[in-house]
């Protein structure tokens, strides 16, 4: 296996091209948030991300900063006539409420909260911040290009890669926001990056790598949790040796990512009245995409706020803490979803994955990522038109790797767990970014093969 794998590094020239392209785009995502973001408030998530790291910095842990920030008036923030807003004692909360919080992984959280312990508050600090993260994405994006060239023989797939990732206005769009996706464009390539690399040659040092990245994926976005068993599957299938040894190795990468989600873990076990493992945020979901607007309305495959109201109490009308109301929510949820399976088999569920993928409603998608994201209407069209591009390129490019009998389960891994997700949940245009960063890289493939500049090495390597 090894004479198909040399364990080589990227060379002189195609370093300096993945440098130069992460220079560029470093440039774009400073562009935009000097010219078209800064000054603009925040909305929805890009809100609690910037809220909750100042608060983490100010000594009050993962606070939930929606009712710090508003007490009950936080359940009328959304809705067009807060006078709907029946009285609870969710309403009552004064301002200043502390509720510790797991409504998202914290490892964005914990990249803005080390900016803002340095001083670097601001809305404009937190977007810098996303723009260096972006600016590391391209950089990981052509890395990762570059261990799927190895294998496939193609020696430009790092460079054509990081291009591809510089310019995607689906990528930079996110880091003027604030959003985690910032976050989760680099975690994501160095997860696929890994994962194809240990494939190639699991060395005790890359099963390790793996499963610390596979755990810090799983810090940023919850989800990505279910791509780690597949992506170490050529552990268990082509990695030699005996099956006693290849299932250590397998379930290494498990245990890896298992330490490193640990404190997180158990610190949510500790603090909250029902059990909390990477994230609680799947209730208020459920009870947001299980609802008359979502399947019979114009959000239909999408959410709608007022689903989750009126908030969860307790047995005696008392609130309680964001645990115990995801567990309401999702029970609200399914007891709605159980009352209409045939809307949600074939209506619902078809609307999440078209939603996801841009082919159901694409630019009422648009128009509500305005709303609920504050992003730019005609950047976001570019975004679109690039992914139409990209996900066109990502086929052609997926049967070149097939051809080459390179590592396609790998690379397809994020895009099926998604659509899992969206169907599921809901479709969305930023959830689909690890998604994303995986049809660059086949995107890569299909542009590079052009050059016809192999490696030297066999023109259909193989993994076996």
């Amino acid at each position: 296996m090894s004479r198909w794998f040399p364990r080589s590094r990227p060379t002189s020239s195609v370093t300096r091209w993945i440098l130069l392209l992460t220079g560029l785009g470093l440039l774009i995502r400073l562009a935009y948030v000097l010219f078209i973001e800064r000054g603009d408030p925040l909305s929805g998530d890009g809100v609690y991300y910037h809220e909750a790291a100042n608060l983490l910095a100010d000594g009050f842990g993962f606070t939930e900063p929606w009712r710090f920030l508003h007490g009950g008036a936080q359940e009328a923030l959304f809705v067009e006539d807060p006078s709907t807003i029946v009285p609870t004692a969710n309403t009552a909360l004064p301002v200043g409420h502390i509720e510790p919080t797991a409504g998202h992984p914290p490892l964005w959280v914990l990249l803005l909260g080390a900016s803002s312990v340095l001083g670097f508050t601001s809305v404009t600090a937190h977007q810098l911040v996303g723009v260096l993260c972006g600016a590391v994405g391209v950089a990981v994006v052509g890395w990762a290009g570059h261990q799927l060239g190895s294998i496939t023989g193609i020696r430009w797939t790092g460079p054509v890669a990081a291009a591809l990732a510089a310019v995607h206005a689906g990528f930079w769009l996110n880091d003027g926001l604030v959003m985690s996706e910032s976050l989760v464009v680099p975690v994501t390539a160095l997860l696929l990056g890994q994962a194809v690399r240990t494939a190639r040659s699991p060395t005790s040092r890359d099963i390790i790598l793996l499963g610390l990245v596979g755990g810090l994926a799983a810090l940023t976005r919850a989800e990505l949790v279910l791509a780690l068993p597949v992506l170490a599957l050529p552990l268990l299938a082509r990695s030699g040796g005996s099956t006693t040894v290849r299932l250590r190795r397998y379930v290494g990468v498990g245990l890896v990512a298992a330490v490193v989600m640990a404190p997180w873990v158990a610190r949510n076990l500790t603090v909250f009245d029902e059990p909390v493992l990477l994230s609680n945020g799947t209730g208020i979901l459920v009870a947001q995409t299980n609802c008359d607007a979502t399947y019979f309305g114009d959000k239909q495959g999408s959410w709608r706020f007022e689903c989750a109201l009126p908030q969860p109490l307790g047995p005696d009308g008392e609130a309680v803490d964001e645990s115990v109301r995801d567990v309401r929510y999702r029970q609200r949820g399914i007891d709605y979803l159980t009352d209409h399976p045939a809307r949600f088999a074939t209506h619902v569920v078809p609307k999440r994955i078209g939603r996801y993928w841009g082919i159901y409603a694409p630019i009422g998608q648009l128009r509500a990522d305005i709303l609920v994201e504050g992003r730019s209407f005609r950047l976001s069209v570019l975004g679109y038109v690039q992914f139409a591009a990209l996900a066109v390129l990502a086929v052609v490019g997926g049967r070149e790797v097939r051809r080459r009998r390179g590592p396609l389960m790998l690379l397809v891994t994020l895009p099926v767990v998604g659509t899992l997700v969206a169907a599921l949940t809901m479709g969305s245009t930023r959830y689909r970014v690890p998604a994303e960063v995986a049809l660059v890289l086949l995107a890569a493939v299909a542009l590079s093969t052009l050059r016809r500049r192999p490696m030297g090495v066999d023109a259909t390597p193989t993994l076996d």
